[in-house]
């Protein structure tokens, strides 16, 4: 196998993976009204109340700006709150709403439902699998320091 179509395979498994996760939740299911950035955004809310947009950003592995526009249209969407923090009115916490909260919780049911048949893998598998993708992020980060 030549190197050209071996990272093709590689790429291409990925997005497979990719493709069926999507499929198997948002596209099957109209009844969610969250996407999957709104989902993981209200998620991390939920577990870190009162952060900052740039911790959420970097949490999900996101720019700052891009960010903006996920959490414009969750504070349009009642989902969340801008806050000014206590401690430094010159900072922004972001808070779930009780509106929020109930649609991420509906969200991570009917999600746990639909990939829960991975957990059918052994765990072994799945933390090598896990350390391999690590290990493709730490070659891929140190390629991008390598060429600004």
């Amino acid at each position: 196998m030549t190197d050209t179509y071996e990272v093709f395979y590689i790429i291409n498994s990925f997005r497979q993976v990719n493709q069926m996760l999507f499929r198997a939740f948002w596209n099957e299911n109209k009844q969610i009204e969250l996407t999957s950035i709104q989902f993981m955004v209200l998620s991390i809310l939920k577990e870190r109340p009162s952060i900052g947009i740039n911790e959420v950003a970097e949490l999900c592995h996101m720019g700052s700006s891009s960010m903006s526009a996920v959490v414009e249209r969750l504070v349009k969407g009642e989902y969340i709150v801008r806050t000014r923090s206590h401690s430094d009115r010159r900072s922004v916490m972001l808070q779930i709403t009780d509106k929020g909260d109930k649609a991420q919780q509906e969200t991570h049911q009917l999600w746990m439902e639909r990939v829960s048949p991975i957990l059918d893998i052994p765990k072994e598998d799945l933390e090598h699998l896990l350390r391999i993708h690590t290990q493709m992020i730490e070659k891929l980060e140190g390629r991008e320091m390598n060429n600004p």
